[in-house]
Formats: structure tokens, C-alpha cells, sequence
């Protein structure tokens, strides 16, 4: 498909995301592409008509524009600024050059799987809408285990005890879940991970479920001033009180993202998290 215009969101305190925001947008515009720059991923809804999204930032500025341009059908192009860059298709100082092979229309597209989340409150309204693309993490607030009643469809699943639980999506699979020792999923698998955070038992293993049904989450505490949070993909976070309930779904919308040429996800985990090196 061709590109008329493409939305660039940089992160705001990274000197170099906002130079090359305006490095692309004159590499854009003798081409006839139209281009706009924010600063804030919230405002993408009010940009009409665009037909791309370009991160310039970490993980984090992709995660965010990840979840906002899902719903919208809008392909998101992540350009790594910070220094991981697990999520980015490129670095920066090849994003010229990347975005050219993509503008010639030398790309693929990957859908990957969001989690949709509820909280479901006493005597308050709930809290819905809550998208993860990596993950949803259950968790303590203090140094004291606690309880998570756990049902899948409507039937009991287990009782987790310990500091929480991670449920993540086969995208996320590689971020907290595995570094608390998870499996790693290929990420067009239809499949959530449930990965115990410490948990009291040594019999406890990370539990992998189909992505079609519903997973309902209730903490039970043993004193009734303790408490615990939930986070999505670890930058939005709601506190959890004995009663609440947390209830996750596959999001109707996924992310897709663009890539020059053709995807290769086992090239990223040996070039970015070094699988198979023998001397890592």
C-alpha cells in the first residue's frame, strides 16, 4: 500500500528521537509524503487519514504507540532511539535508509496480540479498556506473599500464592516472563503465559493457555490493610483492594507492525537478547 501520510511520535526527552523526527520529515517530503510530529502518542485519534505510525524512542514510546494505533487499524514502523530497542524494526541511524526500502514497498506486516483488561470493583464502577501488548502482572506491594484465585472460563483454575503473577501475550513472552522464567513464544502463536512471580512452591511452573477465553483474577489477603497492583505493560498501574476482580480477554484489534523485507524473529532474540551464545 502506498503512503501519503505518516504521523512520527517521538519521545520528548530524548534529544536524539526529536532530531530525527526532523530528519525524516525532510527526508519525507520531496517524496510527496505528508508528515506530522508528536510529542504525545494520546493525540494519534485526532490525526485523520494517516496512513502510518513511526516510533522514535525505546520500547516503551513503541509499547504506547503499539496500544494506541491497534485500535485503529494504523501500521505502526518502531525506529529504536534508546537502547534495547527489542520491539524496533531498526536503529536510528539507519532509519533513512530502512524507510526507503519501506516507502518502495519492500515490507511485511506482523499482527501481534494485545490483552484486554477489566477491573471489576466493589461498589465502585469498573475500569475497562486496559490494553497490554507485552503483558498484565499481578503483584504484592510489600514483602508479604498473598493469594490470587484464578478461573479460566468460568472454572477454576488454581490458586496462586507468592509475590504475583505475569500473564503476558507471545510478544511479551521475551520481557518480564522470561526474565522470571518463562517460556519464550513465537509471536504469531494464539496462546497466553501465566508466569508465577516467586511463587511459595516448588512445584509451580509457568502455565501456557489458548488466547480464546477469559481469565479472571481475585487477590485474597490475609490482613485487610494489605493490598496489590495491577499493571499494564508496566506503565499504567491500579491498586487492587480484597474484593476486586481483574479480568482478561484477547483485545478485539491488534498491533500491526512494519518491517522492511521480511520479519525474522529468531535473528532478534540472537542479535538482542544473545540466544545460543555460548559466551553470554
Amino acid at each position: 500500500m502506498p503512503f501519503h501520510k505518516i504521523v512520527l511520535v517521538c519521545n520528548p526527552s530524548q534529544p536524539l528521537a526529536a532530531q530525527l523526527a526532523g530528519d525524516l520529515a525532510r527526508f519525507l517530503h520531496p517524496k510527496g509524503v505528508q508528515s506530522e510530529i508528536l510529542n504525545d502518542y494520546r493525540l494519534l485519534p485526532q490525526i485523520p487519514q494517516a496512513d502510518l505510525c513511526i516510533s522514535l524512542g525505546g520500547d516503551g514510546t513503541a509499547l504506547r504507540c503499539a496500544r494506541q494505533t491497534a485500535p485503529l487499524g494504523l501500521p505502526l514502523l518502531a525506529i529504536n532511539c534508546g537502547s534495547l530497542g527489542f520491539l524496533s524494526a531498526c536503529e536510528a541511524q539507519e532509519a533513512q535508509h530502512y524507510l526507503a526500502q519501506i516507502l518502495d514497498g519492500n515490507y511485511s506486516t506482523t499482527h501481534r496480540a494485545l490483552l484486554q483488561g477489566t477491573i471489576r470493583r466493589q461498589n465502585a464502577d469498573k475500569i475497562e479498556n486496559l490494553l497490554a501488548f507485552n503483558d498484565c502482572v499481578i503483584k504484592t506491594t510489600s514483602p508479604l506473599a498473598f493469594t490470587l484465585r484464578a478461573d479460566w472460563n468460568g472454572k477454576e483454575l488454581k490458586h496462586f500464592y507468592g509475590d504475583g503473577v505475569i500473564i503476558s501475550t507471545p510478544a511479551g513472552s521475551t520481557a518480564y516472563s522470561l526474565a522470571a522464567g518463562g517460556p519464550i513464544l513465537a509471536p504469531d502463536l494464539d496462546a497466553w503465559v501465566i508466569t508465577p512471580i516467586c511463587p511459595h512452591s516448588l512445584t509451580e511452573r509457568p502455565l501456557v493457555l489458548r488466547a480464546d477465553g477469559v481469565l479472571n483474577f481475585e487477590p485474597v489477603f490475609k490482613n485487610h490493610q494489605d493490598n496489590a497492583v495491577v499493571s499494564f505493560d508496566g506503565q499504567h498501574s491500579y491498586s487492587l483492594q480484597p474484593g476486586d476482580k481483574v479480568c482478561l480477554q484477547r483485545c478485539p484489534h491488534q498491533a500491526r507492525l512494519i518491517s522492511a523485507g521480511t520479519y525474522d524473529f529468531f535473528g532478534r532474540l540472537r542479535q538482542k537478547l544473545e540466544w545460543g551464545n555460548r559466551n553470554a
